[in-house]
């Protein structure tokens, strides 16, 4: 059973690494202190200005957080979206196919039981999820996954929302949506117009969190070249390899020069980044997101007690780690869980940034980041210090 697991790790054509799962209440008390200690939460104040955080991933639960989001003018919602396709869709959240939208309370409780299994505890759930795939055909296991790696991409962005709002009250969230391709051999099958329409799309919803007033924007996706290539593996199969592997390399570099062009022009916005699960140097690593910027940050995982884990992506553009295992974090039904990847690394240290603005809203970005390194734990092996939120909210202002 251990072997069907990164199968989910991997999940999203391995363009966001991520994992979606909940934890067990006795992991729960286990782990509690250390982080509580060096956390700390802000109470509501009218006086003070709101942080503006934009969640930019697949999308957020606007139900859950209906009193938590950054409104225009007319008191709408700020979102912005793009579908599978490449176009268009401001919606707070994807369109679930009726089959998949039918079994989310079933989802719900497969993540739970699979959270079991990959940390080894065993649970009436995880024993269920078990015995049940042990008895299904290698056809239906694979729908299974299928199925579930639709739904964790559903699910991400809440949970990275609740993660980077987490003890503020007074943060505004802006919701910038994308969609990842589906099934298996996937829809829509990889082309160089739709690099070029994924590239003005990233550029776009770039723009649009800067123009609506971010400070702090969370971007828990890397969009890899070995991504665009499995596609065309499983929905284009007599395409030649080299071929595969040009249109996969010119679709992540137009991404990149995007990225970097509009960070660029929007230097009082920090953009902060999931360093990635490979377990590998991001100079061997193949994500659009691998470059250095003063307002970009890309941020490594530790595990539940502060530890080293081997899964998070190193080098020298990743300067700060944080929780990346087993964080808190909602599903969009409100279903605690308890996600691990440096997906969930990455709202960790922008809910930190968050509560330093909160504090001191006159910050620059190289003061946040001086902040937040000048307060970070040194950790024995060396590598990029772990964020301590408690300190770096204490050193920009706060209590």
């Amino acid at each position: 059973m251990q072997e069907r697991i990164p199968k989910v790790l991997c999940a999203i054509a391995c363009m966001t690494v991520l994992s979606v799962f909940s934890t067990p209440v006795m992991a729960q008390v286990a782990d509690s202190t250390f982080w509580i200690e060096r956390d700390t939460s802000l109470v509501a104040d009218a006086a003070r200005t709101k942080v503006r955080v934009a969640i930019w991933d697949s999308g957020v639960d606007t139900v859950l957080f209906h009193d938590r989001l950054a409104r225009d003018a007319q008191g709408r919602p700020i979102i912005r979206g793009y579908d599978a396709f490449k176009e268009r869709q401001d919606l707070p959240l994807a369109v679930l196919p009726d089959s998949i939208a039918r079994q989310v309370a079933q989802l719900n409780r497969w993540l739970l039981a699979m959270d079991d299994i990959d940390s080894g505890v065993d649970s009436p759930q995880a024993r269920e999820l078990n015995a049940w795939l042990d008895t299904i055909t290698k056809a239906r296991e694979d729908a299974f996954y299928g199925t579930i790696d639709r739904y964790i991409g559903y699910t991400h962005g809440t949970a990275l929302a609740d993660i980077a709002v987490h003890g503020l009250p007074d943060a505004e969230l802006i919701n910038a949506r994308m969609e990842w391709w589906h099934g298996s051999p996937p829809v829509p099958c990889w082309s160089r117009e739709l690099a070029d329409k994924e590239a003005a799309s990233i550029r776009d919803l770039l723009d649009f969190v800067v123009a609506n007033g971010a400070r702090v924007v969370v971007m828990s996706w890397m969009r890899t070249e070995r991504g665009y290539v499995r596609n065309l593996e499983q929905c284009a199969p007599t395409m030649a390899e080299a071929e595969r592997k040009e249109l996969a390399r010119y679709t992540v570099e137009r991404i990149r020069a995007e990225l970097i062009a509009g960070m660029q022009e929007a230097p009082h916005v920090l953009f902060i980044g999931a360093a990635g699960n490979g377990g590998v140097e991001l100079a061997k690593a193949d994500q659009a997101t691998r470059f250095a910027l003063p307002n970009f940050l890309l941020v490594g995982a530790v595990d539940k007690q502060g530890g080293a884990v081997s899964w998070s992506n190193t080098g020298p553009e990743v300067i700060i780690r944080a929780r990346g295992e087993r964080v808190p974090a909602r599903l969009p039904d409100g279903t605690l869980s308890h996600p691990t990847g440096t997906s969930m690394a990455a709202p960790v240290v922008a809910n930190a940034v968050a509560k330093m603005l909160a504090a001191e809203p006159g910050l620059s970005v190289q003061e946040i980041k001086t902040l937040l390194l000048q307060t970070a734990t040194p950790m024995e092996d060396e590598g990029p210090p772990l964020l301590h939120t408690r300190l770096a909210v204490r050193a920009a202002g706060g209590r």
